[in-house]
């Protein structure tokens, strides 16, 4: 069941972001005034497969969610970054950079070491209390955006932070409803925790959208994928009482880093 695990999170990560990137090859559907031709149903139809594919990521990240905590599942989405370098390679024509042959190997070896280290036991389901201080915090980060005097630019940063932590949340709901109702997904319905993640899957998506209109592409990504790593890791030891060991927690941090420094490359 471990191996098995780690496969089903690796894969969900692999999914959204070939989803991603497929979104991005057709987004020009968006914008043609054209009649509906050929090009426009083609375009249509490969964002429609990525926006499907980026969607269903959570079906393997559920499953993963049985058998590890959230800081480790979670920390896969390191491997969606370097997927998301191949395939726009591969897809977009978009080349490689410098930065990706540093970067990438210490991906790859810092995720081989969360995965070597893994061990299987989630915890428990965490306190109301505890889950609803880190639901709270990227709404109290969210009335920063309105402050007077921040500029441009530092919404843009707080925004996309503010993406990641509600895209860590997404998974931390996502634990609390496996450990309540295990795979009897029509007894999600029944929990508050269902909507709680509706609502934080709304904002990941909304205020990653406006940060990409306030600022640059290469300075808001680094931010989001950041936070969505570490966000989880952090509410997996403050929420879920996980105690995490000094290889995974150099693992994440790494991960990290090197998420940062793919995306600042590009």
């Amino acid at each position: 069941m471990r191996i098995a695990a780690l496969l089903l999170a690796a894969s969900a990560y692999v999914l959204l972001a070939a989803g991603l990137v497929l979104m991005k090859k057709g987004i020009g559907w968006f914008g043609l005034r054209t009649p509906r031709d050929a090009v426009w149903r083609r375009a249509l139809g490969i964002w429609s497969v990525g926006f499907l594919l980026s969607n269903a990521y959570i079906i393997p990240v559920t499953l993963a969610l049985r058998e590890f905590p959230p800081h480790l599942v979670a920390a896969f989405a390191g491997l969606a970054v370097i997927v998301m370098v191949l395939l726009s390679r591969a897809w977009l024509g978009e080349r490689l950079r410098r930065s990706d042959a540093l970067y990438v190997p210490v991906m790859a070896l810092a995720i081989g070491l969360l995965s070597l280290s893994a061990r299987a036991g989630a915890g428990g389901a965490g306190t109301p209390l505890r889950l609803a201080a880190a639901a709270a915090f990227p709404v109290i980060l969210l009335s920063g955006v309105f402050v007077r005097g921040i500029s441009g630019r530092g919404r843009a940063v707080l925004l996309a932070a503010i993406s990641g932590i509600s895209t860590g949340m997404i998974v931390v709901l996502m634990r609390v409803l496996v450990a309540g109702y295990g795979t009897r997904v029509g007894d999600y319905f029944g929990s508050p925790y269902l909507y709680l993640y509706l609502v934080f899957s709304l904002l990941a998506f909304l205020a990653l959208q406006f940060a990409y209109k306030m600022d640059s592409l290469l300075r808001t990504a680094p931010v989001q994928f950041a936070a969505s790593i570490v966000y989880p890791a952090i509410c997996s030891i403050l929420v879920f009482g996980n105690s995490i060991e000094p290889v995974q927690a150099a693992a994440i941090a790494a991960i990290a880093l090197a998420t940062l420094g793919i995306l600042k490359g590009r």
